[in-house]
């Protein structure tokens, strides 16, 4: 009979390759984030201590048919071999320094391991005082293994190899050796780097610099770029410190708003652009916006919420993050209570985007405002095709006598097509670029591309005309741009020698978290202006603009000077004296964007470098020209003194059918 037995328990190796699984996912950005996160933990350290930091962190992928490999190097403190033995020697041991109070992300001692055993297998060498330690992580027969060489002194050699050519660092090298892994394309796998929201406060840190480099089959490096992260513009619309409920600790919520709707958790998951980061000290834990993540009038919020005391029980090993490393555990009792809090902030937040999305809606509040709000447009489009010729801003192709769609050259016989476009942010996207040729320009013609904006990138500075195959008067090219940071504005503009001298194009650009809409950016078939919409979320400072994309002449209802006569959505329309300040924003709008495309298509004549004093001078006599016209549109004429009516375009008034229907006496 067996005798009592008193002992550790046994871990079967299986557990730490499922552990590996369930953390990585087959899933190679997880694998990178964990390994640029540890080289940043050890920055933070020598940071701790003074001492100089480099804060340099190299990302390296070498693509191949199998075993694809992946490097990550970091300057930072390296290990020496007892050092080695323990934290990589070691599964899931407190070894960052987390538990001693370090402001360091490694919290199991799991990540390192984690990410070799989940893609495949790894080594790790290091520099720590001119020695140099190495080790290997691999799996036997289904066993998790540890191999360390001996310690030697770190050669030139071996520093010229690791690319540490001075001081201490460590490289992390994976070789991606299961056959089930996917190895993403760099691009790819830059626009996941650069969005995942644990590595975010890295990418924006000052003292980091975090390389990704492509290498070829050679050992040379193919591509090499700086990632960056940049939050969306938007407005800070809360931040409040409160008090969890049920306990004496703090925490506070930073929230703003981005004038485009953003990918929430619930769709792009830890790549979104919208939601809350969850903070404690630094350290970033999880990405959410709690119910409201399949809202969508929460769908333009972002921010932050800060709880120091989320670290201070992971260091008393409270059970608030899953073991899988996919967030809070907002089940334990503190987490949860937050969560509550939380979302009791959050709610009239979403309630007012709710209104103001619904008010944004209506285009207009009564019958009365529709009818003069249409006629109006149809004026405009009339003078719009006027004075910029038929069809007003042209679209991308138009019918011949044949029936076949011919593409579209601007008035100018060069420019692109169309004028603005949104992007994607972190993807490329393509601007079409027309001329006319031979007539405007020659075949082959060289154009600078360039960008007033450092937040949308050109990635084909120089383009080259060249004619379209079945168009033998249409050259044509492609310009690349890449939005950086989601709501930032650019005016792209290409320069090229035309046979009458230099020529100018621009396309206004917008950057959007979310795909595009293929039909958005298009003009609407009616001409120039499509509506005229009431907004009470549009910036005050600007009391009326007109917004490309849409087409739409926008009334900033919150304006101080128009919400003393008209309400949010327009309202109060019926006094004179908001129908005069209502015309008189129309012909702002209306004669501003004439001046402007007028001037960029050549219509008006505009001296070179002189293109702002020829829109403005442009601009006043627009008014003077057109001005009447809106408020014969706009104004009752029982508020018009001096003026003569003309023929309203439409349906005839009541008075009008009355006096037709009148038999004059013999």
């Amino acid at each position: 009979m067996s005798g009592r037995v008193s002992r550790r328990i046994e871990v079967a190796d299986r557990l730490v390759l499922q552990q590996a699984d369930q953390a990585i996912r087959k899933d190679v950005t997880r694998a990178l984030v964990e390994l640029i996160t540890n080289s940043n933990d050890r920055y933070t350290v020598l940071e701790r201590l003074s001492k100089t930091a480099s804060g340099s962190i190299v990302v390296e992928i070498q693509r191949r048919r199998h075993k694809s490999v992946l490097r990550v190097r970091d300057l930072a403190t390296g290990m020496t071999s007892d050092e080695m033995d323990q934290k990589v020697g070691r599964y899931a041991d407190a070894t960052s320094g987390f538990k001693e109070g370090e402001r360091v992300r490694g919290l199991w001692g799991r990540g390192l391991k984690d990410s070799i055993y989940g893609l495949g297998e790894g080594t790790i060498e290091s520099i720590c005082d001119d020695t140099f330690s190495s080790c290997k992580l691999f799996i036997r027969d289904g066993i998790p293994m540890y191999e360390r060489d001996q310690t030697r002194i770190a050669t030139r050699s071996s520093r010229r190899r690791l690319n540490i050519e001075t001081g201490n660092g460590t490289v992390v090298e994976i070789t991606i050796s299961r056959g089930d892994i996917r190895t993403p394309l760099f691009d790819n796998l830059r626009r996941n780097l650069e969005h995942h929201f644990e590595i975010r406060s890295i990418l924006s840190d000052d003292r980091r610099s975090v390389f990704l480099r492509e290498i070829d089959s050679r050992g040379n490096v193919k591509q090499d770029l700086k990632l960056n992260y940049k939050q969306p513009v938007g407005q800070r619309i809360f931040n409040e410190e409160f008090e969890v409920p049920g306990s004496e600790e703090r925490a506070s919520l930073e929230l703003f708003r981005s004038d485009e709707p953003l990918s929430t958790p619930c769709e792009d998951h830890e790549y979104a652009d919208g939601g809350l980061l969850i903070v404690s000290e630094g350290l970033v834990l999880d990405l959410t916006l709690f119910k409201f993540e399949n809202n969508e009038y929460a769908s333009k919020l972002y921010g932050r919420l800060s709880c120091d005391h989320l670290r201070e029980l992971l260091r008393n090993d409270e059970p608030v993050l899953t073991a899988t490393r996919d967030g809070i555990n907002w089940k334990h009792n503190f987490t949860k209570a937050l969560k509550t809090q939380v979302e009791a902030l959050l709610e009239p937040l979403v309630e007012a985007e709710r209104k103001a999305a619904l008010a944004e809606r209506r285009t207009s509040t009564n019958k009365r405002l529709r009818e003069k709000l249409s006629v109006a447009l149809r004026e405009l489009n009339e003078i719009a095709r006027v004075e910029l010729g038929e069809g007003g801003a042209g679209e991308g192709t138009s019918a011949s006598g044949d029936g076949k769609k011919t593409p579209v050259i601007p008035a100018t016989g060069f420019g692109f097509v169309p004028e603005f476009a949104f992007v994607q942010s972190g993807k490329l996207a393509g601007l079409t670029l027309r001329a006319r040729i031979p007539e405007t320009v020659q075949d082959g013609a060289l154009v600078k591309i360039e960008s007033d904006s450092p937040e949308v990138v050109v990635v084909t500075p120089l383009v080259v005309i060249e004619g379209r195959e079945g168009y033998p008067d249409i050259g044509q090219t492609r310009v690349e741009i890449e939005g950086r940071q989601v709501g930032a504005e650019a005016i792209i503009t290409a320069t090229v020698e035309g046979v009458e001298g230099e020529l100018r194009a621009e396309a206004w650009i917008k950057v959007s978290s979310v795909r595009p809409k293929p039909n958005k950016p298009d003009k609407p078939k009616g001409g120039l202006f499509n509506e005229v919409q009431f907004d009470p979320m549009a910036e005050p400072r600007q009391r009326v603009r007109f917004d490309r994309p849409t087409s739409n002449i926008v009334i900033a209802t919150k304006a101080l000077s128009v919400a003393a006569y008209l309400g949010e959505d327009g309202e109060g329309i019926e006094e004179p004296s908001a129908q005069v300040l209502l015309a008189e924003l129309i012909t702002e709008a209306l004669c501003r964007e004439l001046a402007r495309q007028g001037v960029e298509k050549g219509r008006y004549l505009a001296p070179s470098g002189g293109e702002s004093d020829a829109i403005q001078r442009k601009y006043v006599e627009l008014q003077n020209q057109y001005a009447h016209k809106v408020h014969e549109c706009m104004v009752d004429s029982s508020f018009r003194k001096g003026l003569e009516v003309s023929r309203r375009k439409g349906r005839p008034t009541r008075d009008e059918l009355l006096s037709r229907s009148v038999v004059a006496a013999d």
